[in-house]
């Protein structure tokens, strides 16, 4: 693997859990990704010449270690599959000071027009240097919970917002996608689908739980992780786009609970991403996953919405 990114977790992308948020994870990412397509002969200025954007479809993320405020870490990169428009690639990102692997990126990333969407062949010179770069999927990188061949509310035909009325689910963001959160095309780039989905996190909670004032996700013993997730791109959002997500749980067990998000364009009512989420009760002290209490669990299992898949 090469390195393709060196940097901190800085103290306001550390969230009320006092580790580094999701988001920013994958900003640093995303990070890396502009490093290694600069390293395939892809650079910045040569995509736009050509009209051609790097688009991620499809993307499995662990989560290993935790982050604390000042840590320092870096990112190494390797190439999984190589296809004639796309290219399967691994991100990992390691903590700075013990080397231990915190964060794992397994992305389907495909080659396509910038305007039309369509898929743009990949040169035989870029493909050549990502062949040199091909590795395993580490062990520590493979899905856990999560099935990568299940095929998704993309293969059964996705729905629309209006679909989801009445099904139980919960509505956990509601806003309007910021030029800041954008490319220089004005679509939103992937980091901010999985920050707005983090962000809108503290509503789910408010609805699961019994009793929230608000407090316990600051001054609490306990609180909240994402263990494993998995999100699919179907459409762009671009600036000025009402974003809308809707939650609800598919699955209910001893220490992890299983969300699915669906992320609408709230201008359309079209599904624009799906993703789903193993999320856990940590133990702010012991900083340790703990079971879910039995009169917790019982309420939540109450919650399940049938039927939904990623």
């Amino acid at each position: 693997m090469i390195d393709v990114y060196k940097g901190m977790a800085n103290t306001w992308e550390c969230d009320e859990n006092g580790h580094l948020n999701v988001r920013f994870y994958a900003e640093k990412v995303s990070e890396g990704l502009g490093t290694l397509w600069h390293v395939l002969g892809l650079p910045r200025a040569a995509r736009q010449a050509s009209g051609l954007e790097m688009a991620i479809v499809d993307q499995h993320l662990r989560f290993l270690r935790e982050i604390h405020p000042g840590w320092g870490l870096y990112g190494r990169a390797g190439i999984l599959r190589v296809g004639e428009d796309r290219l399967r690639v691994y991100v990992e990102l390691v903590n700075g000071h013990t080397d231990a692997v915190s964060a794992t990126f397994n992305m389907e990333i495909v080659s396509r027009d910038r305007r039309s969407g369509v898929a743009m062949p990949l040169s035989e010179r870029v493909r050549a240097r990502a062949e040199e770069l091909m590795i395993e999927l580490p062990a520590h990188a493979a899905p856990r919970s999560i099935d990568l061949d299940e095929p998704g509310v993309f293969a059964a035909g996705a729905p629309n917002l209006a679909d989801t009325e009445g099904m139980g689910l919960i509505e956990i963001t509601r806003g309007v996608v910021q030029p800041q959160e954008c490319d220089e095309a004005g679509r939103m780039l992937p980091e901010f689908y999985i920050g707005r989905i983090s962000d809108g996190v503290v509503h789910l909670a408010r609805h699961y739980r019994p009793v929230d004032s608000g407090k316990e996700r600051s001054t609490g013993k306990y609180g909240g992780a994402v263990l494993e997730y998995r999100l699919r791109f179907q459409k762009p959002l671009h600036a000025g786009n009402l974003v809308v997500v809707r939650s609800g749980l598919r699955h209910v067990g001893e220490k992890a609970n299983r969300i699915v998000h669906w992320t609408f364009n709230g201008d359309t009512g079209e599904l624009v991403s799906s993703s789903e989420a193993i999320g856990i009760t940590l133990d702010l002290q012991a900083r340790k996953v703990v079971p879910l209490p039995e009169e917790r669990k019982e309420h939540l299992q109450k919650l399940v919405v049938p039927g939904l898949m990623a």
